[in-house]
């Protein structure tokens, strides 16, 4: 009798193989999409983020860029308020300057009593005496300082004069030069006690009397 044909069973681990390699795929496939997800979701997050801190600069920036604008407008308001304000009191001053001009041309003397009496020397060393009558020219607002401070402008007028010498000051040019020096010893007094405006009014000084022995 001849022999039956042999039938061939696959063996139960090679299906089995094929299953764990198929679930092992599955799992790849998915961890791998999950890491996708996840990634993607992340990237969208830190996209949003970016767009939120973007909006947020540029808010801040508008912002400042107002409050930049407002603060410029506000200081040329300022500006224009002060100059308004510096040329009416420009005006003023010229008005009122143009008023003392007048006063001056009339004759706005002060005569600066009693007489200057002082001992001063000459180039020996020697004693000698002068006595000198003095008045100024100025506004009445510089009038009224000087008025003021009569005592500090006669103690600076008492030690210039005490201070020359009798053969500088017998020539034209060393009166002249006294002059100068006494007007400009007041004007220093009304800066040092009023301001430096009231200081300039005092335009001029003369001597009625200079005697010397």
């Amino acid at each position: 009798m001849p022999d039956a044909p042999k039938t061939e069973v696959a063996a139960p681990g090679g299906k089995k193989k094929l299953i764990i390699v198929v679930v092992a795929a599955v799992l790849a496939i998915g961890a791998a999409v999950g890491v996708t997800l996840a990634l993607t979701h992340h990237r969208g997050k830190e996209a949003v983020a970016k767009h939120h801190k973007a909006d947020a600069k540029a808010k801040d920036a508008d912002e400042t860029k107002d409050a930049d604008e407002e603060a410029a407008t506000d200081d040329e308001a300022a500006a224009d308020t002060e100059d308004g304000a510096a040329d009416e009191e420009a005006a003023a001053d010229e008005e009122k300057g143009g008023e003392e001009g007048k006063e001056g041309k009339a004759g706005n003397y002060l005569q600066l009593d009693p007489a200057f009496v002082v001992n001063f020397q000459d180039e020996k060393k020697r004693t000698k005496f002068l006595k000198a009558e003095i008045s100024v020219a100025a506004n009445s607002k510089a009038q009224a300082a000087i008025t003021q401070h009569m005592p500090a402008v006669r103690n600076s007028l008492v030690m210039l004069l005490s201070r020359q010498v009798y053969e500088e000051l017998v020539t034209s040019e060393g009166k002249e030069k006294l002059r100068t020096d006494a007007l400009a010893a007041v004007r220093e007094v009304i800066v040092k006690q009023t301001n430096k405006k009231t200081g300039k009014a005092v335009k001029d000084l003369y001597f009625s009397s200079l005697v010397m022995q």
